[in-house]
């Protein structure tokens, strides 16, 4: 017998080195892309609704090693337990998007979060059997979001439904909107600094049209069965582009959204993250004003103020982004209104989504200045 000596230091630190633990089964793992903010259903959304897709086809079954084709485990590797246990809506996010990957009768698999990886020795290794990850729209190569079809949008609703006790929407007919026009307010954040002027105009519409108006303000620490039980009572949802919007995806059909574009807002196709989730969809009729100079954007303070005329292309880094994020709005009532009375009608006499689809406002750089202090 040869003895070969190891060129370790010391032999004990090694042994600790390849001492291993063990996942049996199918993990999935899912990458948040935006742990600093966890209560955005938003993000949330363009994480869940393609692991929904990939579930329900089930493609990943033929890959995978062992007896079991179901989803063992799930691994949210970057959010802690008390962030996923604070919003209600997001176990029931968790519990439609993961159903179709489960065993009959189980609503969740065993849930492990990056509190557990933090209690475990920095030395180990972890082996795991299988690992799923879907890709959301950062992986996607058109970087598009939603369900893989029109067909698991609108199965995921009938299941968000179910999940609310809510009777199902009715099928797309003519006339079958509700006639009700919501108008979408974050409690904190995306503010439109006109907001009264935008509800007088919205009032008009509602009274050509025979609609009532009702404003509603949403938190994130609301109940999922509110979310979807606003939205199944709304015909028409404008609402300016924020977390909560991500809500439209629980529209009735042959509604309509009018999502309002702050100034200078988009970054890597985020403009659009929305409106991927209706087209998705199938059924949602998705329109979009887009502020197109300084003058629709009331900057926080002088300091803010200065990324106005910063092109999309350079306003890249997140401190800019979140500068227009922050940035009150200030919506061209008029130009909403001539919109809305547009389309409406035609929607609520059955146009299909194709016929009314318009393009998506582009991100524009303005010239000339504000004719503000700081701009002269």
């Amino acid at each position: 017998m040869m003895l070969i000596e190891m060129p370790v230091a010391k032999a004990e630190e090694f042994h600790r080195h390849v001492q291993t633990g063990w996942w049996g089964g199918n993990t999935l793992l899912i990458d948040f892309p935006f742990p600093a903010f966890p209560e955005s259903m938003g993000h949330w959304a363009e994480v869940l609704l393609p692991v929904y897709s990939a579930l329900v086809t089930g493609a990943w079954k033929q890959h995978v090693q062992g007896p079991s084709r179901h989803i063992d485990r799930l691994l949210l590797s970057n959010v802690r337990r008390d962030q996923l246990q604070t919003f209600e809506w997001l176990q029931a996010m968790l519990r439609i998007s993961m159903a179709p990957g489960l065993p009959a009768g189980i609503e969740l698999p065993q849930i492990l979060c990056y509190d557990e990886l933090e209690t475990m020795d920095t030395m180990m290794w972890l082996g795991m059997q299988n690992v799923i990850i879907v890709n959301d729209r950062y992986a996607h190569p058109a970087g598009r979001g939603g369900f893989a079809s029109v067909e698991h949008g609108q199965q995921f609703r009938e299941a968000a439904y179910k999940e609310a006790h809510l009777s199902q929407p009715a099928p797309w007919q003519l006339g079958g909107a509700p006639r009700t026009i919501t108008l979408l307010s974050a409690v904190t954040g995306e503010m439109v600094v006109n907001r009264d002027e935008l509800l007088n105009s919205l009032e008009d519409i509602a009274t050509a049209f025979d609609m009532r108006l009702r404003p509603y303000s949403a938190t994130s620490a609301a109940s999922f069965a509110s979310y979807v039980s606003i939205m199944s009572k709304t015909g028409v949802l404008v609402s300016r582009h924020g977390p909560m919007l991500a809500n439209a995806l629980f529209l009735p059909p042959g509604a309509v959204v009018l999502e309002l574009l702050a100034y200078n807002w988009e970054w890597k196709g985020i403009s659009e993250v929305y409106v991927n989730v209706t087209s998705s969809v199938g059924d949602i009729h998705h329109f979009a004003w887009r502020a197109k100079h300084p003058r629709h954007a009331q900057y926080i303070d002088v300091d803010e103020a200065r990324y106005a005329h910063w092109t999309a292309e350079e306003c890249s880094s997140r401190h800019c982004v979140e500068v227009h994020s922050r940035a009150g709005m200030i919506a061209d009532t008029s130009t909403i209104h001539e919109m809305l009375m547009d389309v409406v009608p035609a929607a609520f006499r059955g146009a299909a989504v194709s016929e009314l689809k318009q393009p998506w406002p582009m991100a524009f750089t303005a010239t000339g200045t504000t004719g503000l202090w700081w701009d002269k």
